[in-house]
């Protein structure tokens, strides 16, 4: 047992035992054939019915656990089950059907009865590790911490090396965010089983929060070496090739990670993601509608899609994705900025302000939010309201030595616009004074004075990566104002 994955228990008590029935069946059934030639009894349908000469079955474990294996592939959890119905007496005690038994137990939820088994099992053999590692399986799947603690310890105290425990135990770690302890405790794992696959994706995960990316794509590419379609080493193969900005190598796993779990949405985003840092925007499209069809009602999908659509310009088909977030996410704020802009795009003034306002609600820290909300109710007409919202809103969120305040006053008092722009031309932070050019130039746009708003727009349009919200929508305002 290579891990506490209850499919691999299942899967490796079962694989051991087929052994001996590949070594027990190939000559016996060539001896049964060749007598079946030599040898046909006739019989009439009268003596049917008061003898029977086919030969009573034997029971053997080994083709017991065939029958298991067979009835498992059909899929049938429960005919699987059934069949330790039927186990003769004399084998009711035997160590490895009980295993399997408890395995399969497990895998069906029936964790109580599972349960049962394993304490005879550990009756019978009390320090095996195996059977205390069935009965950590159950603590954990019924949310027993202590349970689970304690078997872990037990376990580690007769066998530290063991690598389940050392696995379940990075596994803790790494729930807990205990980077290091966690690499730790998968390194020990894989030491000792240089098999346990689950040990060395942790270990390689571990690494990639812990910065040391080399070891992680040693570690995930270890693992594809013998596992071609792991599609969880594809892709985290995929995130560390982004963290070093190799886009096209980051598509090239990830595109192998949806191949081969075709089914899992957050590959498709992945996909999506890496191929909308190389700009290609359709393919891009496509794989998050992908991830969409598979997971409706997730957020982040529309959110990528929404992002797509609104890069290339398709604004319609953006705002419809959007507001699918604002419904199933009311909370990521940061959907009510987006839609503010598109509306703000389109100049419904009255829709960005109502957008804007439920931002500000949702991260009432923020500053910028209320000065983009002003900004809109100057545009809407309403300059009554906008004065009073600017003087018991916006204002004080500034101290009144700030430019930030001298900008807004400047909306409130309607003069000493001059005085206002020095201000802001002596802000020795080159985004900060981008942003309150963009307040100046909005200033003089609603005031008519287009000739002065433009050369204020410009010159944010020639700043070098401006980091500040604001600049998208300036060049909006200087593109509408050159056509």
């Amino acid at each position: 047992m290579k891990s506490l994955n209850r499919k691999h228990i299942i899967a490796v008590c079962i694989s051991l035992m087929l052994v001996l029935v590949f070594f027990s069946c190939g000559t016996t059934e060539e001896a049964a054939s060749q007598a079946e030639e030599e040898f046909v009894p006739v019989v009439t349908p009268e003596e049917k019915t008061v003898m029977d000469l086919s030969p009573k079955p034997v029971f053997t474990e080994e083709s017991f656990v065939k029958s298991l294996q067979e009835t498992l592939s059909s899929g049938s959890l429960e005919e699987a089950l059934a069949l330790f119905d039927d186990i003769p007496v004399e084998n009711e005690e035997s160590y490895d059907l009980n295993y399997i038994h408890a395995s399969l137990l497990i895998s069906s939820g029936d964790y109580d009865k599972a349960s049962e088994i394993a304490d005879k099992l550990l009756e019978a053999q009390p320090a095996n590790t195996d059977a205390l590692l069935l009965q950590t399986v159950i603590a954990k799947a019924t949310g027993n911490t202590e349970e689970k603690k304690k078997l872990l310890n037990q376990i580690l105290e007769s066998d530290p090396n063991n690598s389940d425990a050392n696995t379940e135990l990075g596994n803790e770690h790494m729930l807990k965010k205990n980077w290091r302890l966690a690499r730790d405790y998968y390194y020990r794992a894989y030491r000792s089983d240089s098999s346990n696959m689950e040990a060395l994706a942790g270990y390689g995960k571990s690494s990639y929060y812990l910065g040391l990316l080399e070891d992680a794509e040693r570690a995930f590419r270890t693992i594809i070496e013998k596992y071609p379609d792991d599609a969880f080493s594809w892709a985290y193969l995929a995130k560390l090739y982004s963290e070093w900005d190799k886009y096209n190598d980051a598509v090239d796993c990830a595109y192998h990670a949806v191949l081969a779990e075709p089914e899992y949405s957050d590959y498709w985003l992945d996909y999506g993601d890496y191929l909308t840092k190389l700009k290609r925007y359709d393919e891009a499209e496509e794989a998050f509608t992908k991830a969409i069809s598979l997971r409706p009602e997730y957020f982040l999908g529309y959110v990528y899609r929404g992002g797509v659509y609104d890069t290339q310009g398709k604004f319609d088909l953006a705002r419809v994705d959007y507001e699918k977030v604002a419904q199933l996410r009311p909370e990521y704020y940061y959907i009510y900025e987006s839609l503010a802009f598109l509306a703000w795009h389109d100049e419904d003034w009255t829709a960005a302000r109502e957008w804007f306002t439920k931002a500000a609600a949702a991260s009432p820290k923020d500053t910028t939010y209320p000065m983009l909300i002003a900004v809109c109710m100057y545009h809407e007409g309403n300059t009554r309201a906008a004065k009073d919202y600017v003087y018991k809103t916006v204002l004080k969120k500034f101290a009144s030595s700030s430019s930030e305040y001298a900008v807004m006053r400047l909306f409130y008092d309607n003069v000493g616009d001059g005085n206002v722009a020095n201000k802001i031309q002596s802000e020795s932070n080159v985004n900060t004074r981008g942003k309150l050019l963009f307040y100046l130039a909005q200033y003089y746009e609603i005031r008519g004075k287009d000739n002065l708003a433009q050369k204020y727009y410009i010159a944010i349009s020639e700043m070098e990566a401006p980091m500040f919200i604001e600049s998208r929508l300036s060049d909006w305002s200087l593109e509408k104002m050159m056509n």
